[in-house]
C-alpha cells in the first residue's frame, strides 16, 4: 500500500457478561468490552513511516440511579437523618427534581423522613401537621413578618380575661392544618421513597385563608410538626421546614440567598437553656416553625396581647422586670391560652442580663441571617416588650415630649429607625452591659501556692492582668487607697480593694481525706483569708502573700488537700451608655459598678497526696444560661446579683456553701427542721421546684407545710410557739425560689449542669446540716441528711420520698448527728447505681 492509503480494520472483540435483576429488570453487565468495533483510519506513511495510534474504544456510561436509589442513599448519610436535620426532608426532594411544594387547588407537600438510616414508610396523619406562610418584607421601618395562610378566629369566653373579663370579643389566629383520621387519604406514601400530603385549604382562595392574598413570588415557608418513633423505641419530635418562590408552573424554587428569608434565632441558642425547647405538648420544637403562627396576625382575645414572636418571647423572658415596675409604665404579663388557661409570666426572670441580646440572636451565625436585625432594625414589636412603656414610665415621658404630647406609641416604626440605628442611641450602644463587658480586662492568676507546715501558713504568688493589654499586670495599691507598710489600706470603694484570696480546706475531725470535702469555712476556717493588694509587690505588679491557717482544736483539724481561690469583682467609674465615643465616658453624678474579675483557684497540699475536689459541675455549663454568675439577673438591677458579683465561680460557692452551712430559718415540709444551705442542696432545691411539693426558700420562720405558691396547706407553729392558721402566706421577706425561679429545661436534664456524668454517683463524704449553727459547737454533732439523700430530696422532697430515702437507704433526714452519718453507709447504690434495674440515669429518663 502507498503512502496515505486507507485501511478498514475488523477487530473482533470477545464480550464476558451476565445477566442481573436490577430493580424489577434483567439488564446485561459487562466484565470486559462491550462491543465489537469496525476501526476506520487513515494510516499515514504506508510505506513504512509512523502514524497515530488508533482511539480506545469508548465505554458506555453508566445506567444512572433510579429516584428510590438516590433517596436511599441520601437516607444511608447519618448527616441527613431527619431527628438532627431540619432540611433534608425537603431538600433532597427538591434536588432531584420533585418540587417540595406545589401550589395548584390546593397545594401539595412533598417530603421524606429518614431514620436510623432508612426512609420512614409508616407515617400517618397522625404523625404530621401542616403550616404555610408567606413573608412579607416590612416597610417604613416595619419588621419582616411571616402571614399565614391557615387562619382560624378565637371567641372570648365571657368571664375570662384582665378583671374576670375578656378584652377583645374575638380574634384572629394562626393555626395549623391537622388533618384527621377522616383526611387519613390525603397523606400518600410514594414507592419512590416520600410521601406527599394535599392540603385541605385552598391558598389561593382569600375567602378561605380570612384575607390572606397568594403572592406566588413572595418567600413562602412549609413547616411540619412531625413526631414518630426510631428504632431505639424513642419518640422523636421534630419540625423539618423550607422556604421557597412559586414559579410560574405551580412549583417551588427553594430560596438559597439568605437576605430573602427570616432567621433571627437558632433554636441551638434556646436549647442552651431549655435544652429541648417543646411547647404546645411538646411537638413545637423549633423557632422557624413557632414564627408561623405567632405574627401579627395572631392575638390573643382574653388579653388583647399581640402574640407576635418578638414581643411575646421578649415579654416573657422580662416578665420579671416588667413587674417589679408596675407602678412606673410596668405590666404584669398574662396570656390566656388553650381551654382558658391563665399563663401569667410576672415572676419569669431571664437568668442573666437582658442587654445580652447576642445570646438569642448572634449576626455571625451563619444559621441565623437576620440574627443582627436587633443592631439595626428597632421596631416597638420589639424594643417596647423589655421597656416598660405604659403611662408613667420614662420611656412614655420622654417620647411624649419627643413628640410634642402625641402618642409615642402611635409613631410608625420609621421613626424608631432615624433615631435608633447608629451613633449613641443605637441598640448596639445602649444594651452595653459594663459588668460583663469590661471583665475581660481583668483575669486573676495563681503562680504557685506552698504549705509552710512549721509556719502554719500557705504562702501564694499571684497576680492580676489585663487578657486585652497583652497580660500587663496591675499595681492592685491604686491612688484612692490610704497608708503605707502595715496601715495600707484600701477600701470596699476603691478599684482593687474587694479582691481576695481565700483557703478551703477541710477540718471536720474524723473527716477521711480520701475524697476532698472543703468543710472549714463554717467550723472557724471563715478567716484564712487575705487582701489582695496586702501582697508583696516584686516590682513588676506580681505579688506575694501569706494566708494564715487557724490552729487545730478539738474539733478542727486541717488535712488533705485545701485550694486557694480569688474571689471578688472590680470597682469601676459607671460608663455613659449612651455614648457614641469610645473610650466611653464617666457618668455624671459618679457612680461605681461592680464588674466581674476573672477568679481562679490552685490547689495545695496540707498533708498526705494532692487529691482535688472531685469536679462535678462547670462554671462553662452554669454561664450558658446566666451569662456570668454572681452578675445581674432578672430586672438587670445588682440587688438580683447573689454577693454583689464577688462569687462568680462554682468553687467560691463550694468554699461558702459547706455542709455545715445551714439557715436561722426553717424547711417548709413541715418538719421543724433548719434549711440546708449546703451548695449541692441549695442548688438542687433553687433548680428542681418542678419536682418538689414544697418551696425552697430563705427566710421563712414558720413550722408547718407550704404549698410552692407560698401558703400553709396546714396548721403552722411560729419558732416561739404561736399557731399559726391553713392559708396563712409565707412571712413577709421571705425568697420563695418555687415561685420565682422555673428551670426551662423540660426534662431536668442532669447533664446539663453536671460533667463526666457526676450525677450518676454522689461522692460527697458529709451530710448536710439541718441544725442551728452556735459559735464554737462541734459540727459533728449536728442534726444532718445523709450525702446522697441530701441531694435527692432536695428536688424530690415528698414524705414519701424521705420515707424512702430512710427506710430502703439506710439514709437520715435530720435523725442523725454528722457523727453518726459518717459511720453508716447509705445503701441508695444497691439499687440506684448508674446501671443497675433503677439507676439514676434510668429513673431520670436519660440516655
Amino acid at each position: 500500500m502507498g503512502k496515505g492509503c486507507d485501511l478498514i480494520v475488523v477487530v473482533p472483540v470477545v464480550i464476558f457478561g451476565r445477566m442481573e435483576k436490577v430493580g424489577n429488570q434483567m439488564k446485561f453487565t459487562f466484565a470486559r468490552a462491550a462491543v465489537a468495533v469496525l476501526m476506520v483510519g487513515t494510516i499515514a506513511g504506508c510505506g513504512g513511516g509512523g502514524g497515530d495510534a488508533p482511539a480506545p474504544p469508548q465505554q458506555p456510561p453508566p445506567p444512572s440511579a433510579t429516584l428510590a436509589e438516590k433517596i436511599a442513599a441520601a437516607a444511608a448519610v447519618a448527616a441527613n437523618d431527619t431527628s438532627t436535620n431540619s432540611t433534608s426532608a425537603f431538600k433532597v426532594l427538591q434536588d432531584n427534581g420533585v418540587a417540595a411544594v406545589t401550589v395548584a387547588s390546593p397545594p401539595k407537600v412533598n417530603f421524606t423522613v429518614f431514620s436510623d438510616g432508612a426512609v420512614k414508610k409508616d407515617l400517618t396523619v397522625s404523625n404530621v401537621r401542616f403550616a404555610i406562610a408567606k413573608l412579607v418584607p416590612g416597610t417604613n421601618g416595619d419588621i419582616d413578618q411571616w402571614v399565614s395562610y391557615i387562619n382560624r378566629t378565637e371567641t372570648a369566653t365571657a368571664n375570662v380575661g384582665p378583671g374576670g373579663k375578656p378584652v377583645l370579643a374575638s380574634a384572629k389566629q394562626a393555626t395549623t392544618e391537622n388533618p384527621g383520621a377522616a383526611q387519613a387519604s390525603q397523606l400518600v406514601f410514594n414507592n419512590d421513597g416520600y410521601y406527599t400530603y394535599t392540603f385541605s385549604l385552598d391558598i389561593t382562595d382569600p375567602a378561605k385563608t380570612m384575607g390572606v392574598t397568594f403572592e406566588p413570588n413572595r418567600t413562602h415557608r412549609i413547616a411540619i410538626q412531625l413526631s414518630y418513633v426510631n428504632r431505639a423505641g424513642e419518640t422523636v419530635r421534630v419540625n423539618p421546614y423550607f422556604d421557597f418562590t412559586v414559579d410560574a408552573s405551580g412549583k417551588s424554587v427553594a430560596v438559597t440567598d439568605p437576605a430573602k428569608t427570616r432567621v433571627m434565632a437558632d433554636i441551638a441558642s434556646c436549647n442552651g437553656c431549655h435544652e429541648k425547647l417543646a411547647l404546645h405538648g411538646g411537638g413545637r420544637v423549633d423557632t422557624q416553625y413557632c414564627v408561623m403562627c405567632h405574627n401579627p396576625g395572631t392575638t390573643d382575645a382574653n388579653s388583647g396581647n399581640v402574640l407576635t414572636m418578638q414581643t411575646m418571647v421578649h415579654k416573657l423572658h422580662a416578665g420579671r422586670l416588667l413587674h417589679t415596675q408596675k407602678a412606673a409604665g410596668g405590666e404584669d404579663y398574662v396570656i390566656w391560652g388553650f381551654r382558658d388557661s391563665k399563663h401569667d409570666y410576672s415572676e419569669v426572670g431571664f437568668p442573666q442580663d437582658l442587654r445580652n441580646c447576642s445570646v438569642c440572636h448572634d449576626g455571625s451565625n451563619p444559621k441565623t441571617p437576620q440574627g443582627d436585625n436587633w443592631k439595626t432594625r428597632p421596631s416597638k414589636e420589639s424594643c417596647l416588650t423589655c421597656h416598660a412603656n405604659n403611662a408613667g414610665s420614662s420611656w412614655n415621658t420622654s417620647h411624649t415630649l419627643f413628640y410634642n404630647g402625641a402618642d409615642p406609641k402611635a409613631q410608625p416604626n420609621s421613626t424608631c429607625v432615624a433615631c435608633h440605628t447608629t451613633g449613641a442611641l443605637s441598640p448596639a450602644r445602649v444594651h452595653f452591659n459594663q459588668v460583663e463587658a469590661n471583665s475581660a480586662k481583668y483575669k486573676m492568676n495563681i503562680e504557685s501556692a506552698t504549705f509552710d507546715s512549721a509556719a502554719r501558713k500557705v504562702t501564694v504568688k499571684y497576680f492580676l492582668s489585663d487578657p486585652t493589654n497583652n497580660n500587663a499586670a496591675y499595681n492592685l495599691v491604686t491612688p484612692d487607697c490610704t497608708g503605707a507598710g502595715a496601715t495600707l489600706s484600701c477600701s470596699n470603694q476603691t478599684r482593687f480593694g474587694n479582691l481576695r484570696l481565700y483557703l478551703a480546706y477541710q477540718n471536720l475531725v474524723g473527716q477521711s481525706t480520701a475524697v476532698t470535702e472543703f468543710s472549714a469555712f463554717n467550723n472557724g476556717g471563715s478567716a484564712a483569708n487575705v487582701f489582695a493588694y496586702k501582697g508583696t509587690n516584686d516590682g513588676s505588679n506580681k505579688y506575694t502573700i501569706d494566708i494564715p491557717l487557724p490552729a487545730d482544736s478539738a474539733i478542727a483539724v486541717a488535712a488533705g488537700t485545701a485550694r486557694v481561690l480569688s474571689i471578688g469583682q472590680i470597682k469601676e467609674p459607671k460608663l455613659v451608655a449612651k455614648s457614641a465615643a469610645d473610650p466611653r465616658p464617666e457618668a455624671l453624678p459618679p457612680e461605681l459598678v461592680n464588674v466581674l474579675a476573672q477568679n481562679t483557684f490552685k490547689d495545695v497540699v496540707l498533708s498526705g497526696t494532692l487529691t482535688p475536689r472531685r469536679v462535678v459541675v462547670s462554671n462553662e455549663k452554669c454561664n450558658v444560661c446566666h451569662g456570668a454568675l454572681g452578675a445581674t439577673s432578672g430586672s438587670n438591677t445588682l440587688a438580683n446579683a447573689f454577693h454583689g458579683g464577688a462569687r462568680n465561680t462554682i468553687e467560691a460557692c463550694q468554699l461558702c456553701h459547706d455542709s455545715t452551712r445551714s439557715s436561722s430559718t426553717v424547711m417548709t415540709n413541715g418538719l421543724n427542721l433548719r434549711e440546708s444551705y449546703h451548695f449541692k442542696r441549695m442548688i438542687h432545691g433553687i433548680h428542681g421546684n418542678s419536682k418538689r411539693n414544697h418551696p425552697f426558700t430563705h427566710g421563712n420562720n414558720i413550722i408547718g407545710p407550704f404549698s410552692k405558691d407560698g401558703f400553709l396547706t396546714a396548721a403552722g407553729l411560729t419558732l416561739t410557739g404561736e399557731t399559726v392558721p391553713a392559708g396563712t402566706p409565707l412571712p413577709p421577706g421571705t425568697e420563695n425560689y418555687a415561685a420565682e425561679v422555673a428551670y426551662p429545661d423540660l426534662g431536668l436534664s442532669c447533664n446539663a449542669c453536671h460533667v463526666n456524668d457526676s450525677y450518676k454517683l454522689d461522692r460527697g463524704p458529709l451530710g448536710s446540716n439541718v441544725t442551728l449553727r452556735v459559735t464554737g459547737t462541734d459540727p459533728r454533732t449536728y442534726n444532718v441528711i445523709s450525702p446522697q439523700a441530701a441531694t435527692c430530696t432536695a428536688c424530690h422532697d415528698s414524705p414519701q420520698a424521705i420515707g424512702h430515702v430512710t427506710t430502703f437507704g439506710n439514709a437520715s433526714f435530720g435523725n442523725r448527728t454528722q457523727a453518726q452519718s459518717l459511720l453508716t453507709r447509705e445503701t441508695c447504690t444497691d439499687c440506684h447505681a448508674s446501671g443497675g434495674f433503677k439507676g439514676v440515669d434510668i429513673v431520670h429518663g436519660l440516655r
